[in-house]
């Protein structure tokens, strides 16, 4: 049976997501196996045969279609249809008694027709909408002998838009919780930090996180462990990490140490058992990239990184902006990070321990850039500058060139002798630009005796206001600017939790990192020696 057209965007959507392994995407109930879970598109009814599937231990999810839904209904036992409400803004509520929506929020919009339903006393309600100061319900799920049946009463083209709170409760509906030593899993910082770094960071993240607590921390200064302990009291401090490696409550060891030290540990951890987050970059080289890949699946452990920017609201906005297709086809990329100043004195501005200049804020910019296009870079080229900060043994300045398939292009820049900071994205479309301007992040106040003062904030902690630029027509350009997504601060831990705990996939995949490694060594590898460098895949 052929799906219509404007199916299969939603269609490649649930194809892309892989919730699960084995899962099939039909548009036919008769294409059913016994035992095999798969997403039914739109059925007309559920036949005899599709009922029998599942009670043989399928796990089958019903988009329901407003046009036959009523019919659809009548074809199960002890459903009632409702009522087919119109195209527009629903609030959706999810059922949080329902162990894995309690990672999604008490409520969201989403922009949708919607179909409600009675559903059997037996089935658990999923998802409720509020109509006339009454709930009705949308989404439920009932066993049926083996299996499990989920009716979803939400127009299919709901799904069709990405990184929507209601395609990640579909992520979590269909993921199949897997084994697990713990309902929550306990995380270990190697490097907790001063007051405000890393570990009260992540232990921070693991509090607004259903199934994540800290329960331990590395730090070789006494003083850092006892702030920990003050910070989460019952967490356990080790003065080595050897430690941690070795015990038996830490099922996450997230490493938030130098990058020079990232390989070691990371390796260390996933030989001990552990599953591994480590902050940014993943390490200096493939080389030690694959062997942490290899060792991690070899050990069946997850590897990540902490990406944590893509989680910001800006760059989550401009992704939406360009999956909507706002600015037609993208050709061109161009990021940056910088200014005019003395660049920090620490290891962070010391190639030996950062790994060169581009690998601290650089390991954000690309891995933005590969993630808008999709794809790693075809070819690299280049270009440094070591001009005036001699003090420290990074760049004074790098810029970065990527070349794509299809003539598609990226540039990113990082400066230390940046007069005047560029913008910090700046996309070309086929029908428009995007830009989005850094801006000062001060904050005035009065201070007793003192009087006024400003608080100055690193520039590039604050989101950027984004501006879109579409052609109208000869000589007429229409500008505006697009509201910025709401912040989502500890969406890394959610979607970590969410993989361990419910099986949904990963966001931040290993092999994505690895190329972000990759574009960073050869980066600097094409500055030094002047020339263009093609990344090898795995």
């Amino acid at each position: 049976m052929m799906v219509p057209a404007n199916q299969r965007s939603t269609i490649a959507l649930l194809e892309r997501a892989s919730w699960r392994k084995g899962v099939q995407v039909l548009d036919s109930p008769d294409a059913l196996s016994f035992g095999q879970p798969a997403v039914l598109v739109e059925p007309e009814t559920l036949t005899p045969s599709a009922l029998r599937a599942i009670q043989e231990g399928a796990s089958v999810f019903v988009l329901i279609n407003q046009l036959h839904g009523a019919k659809l209904l009548q074809s199960l036992p002890n459903y009632r249809h409702q009522k087919a409400a119109p195209w527009g803004e629903w609030m959706v509520t999810p059922n949080h008694a329902f162990s894995p929506l309690t990672r999604t929020p008490d409520e969201f919009s989403v922009r949708t027709a919607i179909t409600t339903f009675t559903p059997p006393d037996d089935a658990t309600t999923l998802l409720t909408v509020n109509i006339a100061l009454s709930d009705h319900v949308v989404a439920s799920q009932q066993t049926l002998g083996k299996g499990q049946l989920t009716i979803i009463g939400l127009d299919l083209e709901a799904l069709a838009g990405s990184h929507s709170w209601l395609e990640r409760t579909m992520e979590l509906l269909i993921a199949t919780p897997p084994s697990r030593k713990h309902d929550t899993l306990g995380i270990g910082v190697i490097g907790y930090g001063p007051y405000g770094g890393m570990g009260l960071y992540h232990g921070t993240g693991a509090q607004e996180t259903p199934g994540l607590q800290l329960v331990t921390a590395v730090d070789a200064n006494p003083a850092r462990l006892t702030q920990a302990q003050q910070d989460f009291p019952n967490l356990i401090g080790y003065r080595s990490a050897a430690e941690m490696f070795r015990d038996s409550i830490t099922d996450i060891a997230i490493i938030a140490t130098p990058p020079n030290t990232h390989f070691d540990l990371a390796l260390q951890a996933l030989e001990g058992g552990k599953h591994v987050v480590v902050e940014k970059p993943l390490c200096l080289t493939t080389d030690e990239a694959d062997k942490l890949i290899d060792v991690a699946e070899s050990n069946e452990r997850v590897l990540t990184v902490h990406q944590n920017r893509r989680w910001d609201q800006d760059y989550r906005t401009l992704v939406d902006l360009l999956d909507r297709g706002v600015i037609g086809d993208v050709f061109n990329i161009e990021t940056s990070v910088g200014g005019f100043d003395h660049p920090c004195r620490a290891w962070h501005s010391d190639a030996t321990v950062s790994g060169g200049l581009a690998y601290d804020w650089g390991a954000h910019h690309i891995d933005w850039i590969h993630q808008l296009y999709g794809t790693a870079p075809e070819r690299i080229f280049a270009f440094g500058h070591k001009s005036r900060w001699h003090e420290m043994t990074n760049l004074d300045q790098l810029r970065i060139h990527l070349q794509f398939t299809g003539g598609r292009e990226a540039t990113f820049f990082q400066s230390e002798l940046d007069g005047f900071r560029r913008p910090k994205f700046y996309v070309q479309g086929t029908e428009g630009t995007i830009v989005g301007n850094y801006m000062p992040f001060e904050q005035p106040r009065v201070a007793p005796v003192t009087g006024y003062q400003v608080d100055r904030y690193h520039y590039a902690e604050a989101p950027v206001a984004l501006q879109v630029a579409l052609y109208e027509g000869p000589g007429r350009l229409s500008h505006y600017h697009p509201a910025l997504l709401p912040p989502d601060t500890f969406g890394f831990h959610r979607d970590l939790a969410d993989h361990l705990l419910v099986g949904t996939p990963l966001a931040v995949q290993p092999g994505q990192v690895r190329e972000v490694v990759g574009v960073l060594e050869l980066a600097h590898r094409s500055s030094a020696l002047g020339s263009i460098q093609t990344l090898t895949p795995r």
